[in-house]
């Protein structure tokens, strides 16, 4: 018989070394690799074109020419003319009634008057008037932008017109497209509801006429006595700025609005006196009394009182709005002169062999490019558009704001 035996082969070990290896040399690669990506990453912006005003901005007191209007009548008015309107004395701008369920109920019955004049107004289509279905769309388009813009501002009080507006175009495009052939329906239902609320509605206790022409401005914000530049005029410097900053007053029940009377504004403002060497009684300025806007007015430097360290300031505009009509206490911009050009945040900004300039990213290759700045604040300068060298900043460049061991001819 012949016995057989089973050798038993040796286990082989497990090579832990080598895996230990393949692992940290896997771990030093990724790291490597996420240190290069790091290394290179960039920050970058467009370079387009910016502006930087040399201006001196400070907060100050609009004054203007004001009448308050008085209601004499007692009752809740009811306003007929909007905010920042023109008016001409004698003309009327409010009614007064016994009680607010009266306004509410006039408040209703424009907006059913306001439905059925879009109504009457689609109803034309149907009878054969021309209708521009393209045109239709486009101004739904913008109008519901701008109805998205009043939610934003939450500037809910003109949100009726534009809704109105909307109402209209639906309407015209429903006709348009077949789905509304008659309003008839519509219509009756609307007359008969204005009809009942109009019979519900008490008659007025009182017309108010005003009794001057000007602005005409809801608002009575109580410094109308005190908001007078001869007063401002002869206030310290700590005397004024009470005024602006913590002044607060009561204004009389009876008082319903006021009149500007004249189109000519002035603001009261103090600022460092030797920021106001730069400015002389009767120089033409510019002026914004919306400082993020942008927008200035041509005025004139009326008067300058030294104060120490600081100076009253007061300058006059002649260009009245809605907005120069109604604010109080603002911030103003009063304008130099405003530099224009490329802008560039002063971060970017690097200096080789004595030459400023900045590292742009073309095709992920780094490349420094020269910059000769015609005006700069704390944060920004403006280099010009205009090239004078091959080697300076274009439009459009893609700026490095942020970056790693840069240098001219890097590969990103």
């Amino acid at each position: 018989m012949n016995i057989q035996e089973n050798e038993r082969r040796p286990k082989k070990k497990k090579n832990y070394k080598g895996l230990f290896l393949a692992f940290v040399f896997l771990g030093v690669y990724i790291f490597l690799q996420m240190y290069l990506v790091n290394a290179n990453k960039v920050t970058t912006i467009k370079a387009t074109e910016g502006y930087i005003n040399d201006s001196i901005i400070s907060q100050g007191i609009v004054c203007r020419e004001e009448s308050i209007l008085f209601n004499k009548a007692g009752g809740v008015v009811d306003y007929l003319v909007n905010d920042g309107e023109r008016v001409s004395k004698g003309s009327i701008v409010a009614n007064t009634y016994p009680s607010y369920s009266d306004i509410e109920k006039i408040i209703y019955l424009r907006n059913r008057q306001d439905n059925l004049d879009d109504i009457n107004a689609a109803t034309g289509y149907i009878d054969g008037n021309m209708l521009d279905i393209s045109q239709t769309r486009k101004q739904l388009t913008a109008q519901m932008a701008q109805l998205a813009h009043i939610y934003t501002a939450q500037n809910y009080g003109s949100a009726m017109d534009d809704l109105t507006e909307i109402t209209l175009s639906l309407n015209k495009i429903g006709v348009a497209t077949g789905r509304i052939n008659s309003f008839a329906t519509a219509k009756s239902q609307l007359e008969n509801e204005i009809n009942t609320v109009s019979d519900g509605i008490q008659p007025p206790l009182a017309a108010l006429y005003t009794s001057h022409t000007g602005y005409f401005i809801k608002n009575v914000d109580g410094y109308e006595d005190i908001a007078t530049v001869s007063n401002i005029v002869s206030k310290s410097y700590e005397e004024g700025m009470e005024i602006i900053e913590g002044y607060s007053s009561s204004p009389d029940n009876n008082r319903y609005g006021k009149i500007v009377t004249d189109y000519k504004w002035c603001i009261c403002t103090y600022v460092d006196t030797d920021l106001a060497q730069n400015l002389k009684e009767g120089k033409t300025i510019s002026i914004s009394l919306k400082i993020n806007d942008n927008i200035f007015n041509k005025a004139t430097v009326e008067k300058i009182v030294d104060l120490g360290d600081k100076s009253l300031v007061v300058i006059e505009c002649t260009v009245m709005d809605e907005y120069s009509a109604s604010v109080r206490i603002t911030d103003c911009e009063v304008l130099f002169k405003q530099y224009k050009g490329i802008k560039i945040p002063k971060s970017a900004i690097h200096f080789i062999d004595g030459q400023m300039g900045v590292y742009v990213n073309f095709s992920n290759i780094v490349y420094f490019k020269k910059i000769s700045p015609t005006f700069e604040d704390d944060n920004y300068v403006i280099v010009p558009k205009t090239i004078n060298d091959n080697n300076q900043v274009e439009m459009y460049d893609s700026i490095i704001v942020k970056g790693r061991n840069l240098y001219d001819g890097k590969y990103l």
